[in-house]
């Protein structure tokens, strides 16, 4: 099953908070991403203030920000409200 942007963005977070030492390879690995999908996924997220690195001990780490915390909110409220096996009986192509 492919998943769409929101997913993945959902999964890094997850396994970010999951982590006991968020290294980008361990985030990467724990989101099933390979590390070049992965790296240029972790800079977008640190654009938009959901996360950010710190280097501890010579290692960059990663850190949710209370925005990615919001984030993972919103997504687990919207999962809720649509299930993964919702299907619209329309579609918005069909519909004029």
């Amino acid at each position: 099953m492919k998943r769409c942007i929101h997913d993945v963005v959902y999964d890094i977070l997850m396994s970010i908070t999951n982590a006991g030492r968020p290294l980008k390879s361990r985030v990467c690995l724990a989101s099933n991403l390979p590390l070049d999908r992965c790296e240029r996924l972790l800079k977008v997220m640190e654009e938009y203030g959901l996360i950010y690195s710190r280097i501890i001990e010579g290692r960059r780490v990663y850190v949710l920000t209370e925005r990615g915390y919001q984030y993972i909110g919103i997504y687990e409220s919207l999962r809720d409200i649509f299930p993964s096996h919702y299907k619209p009986t329309y579609s918005v192509v069909d519909a004029k």
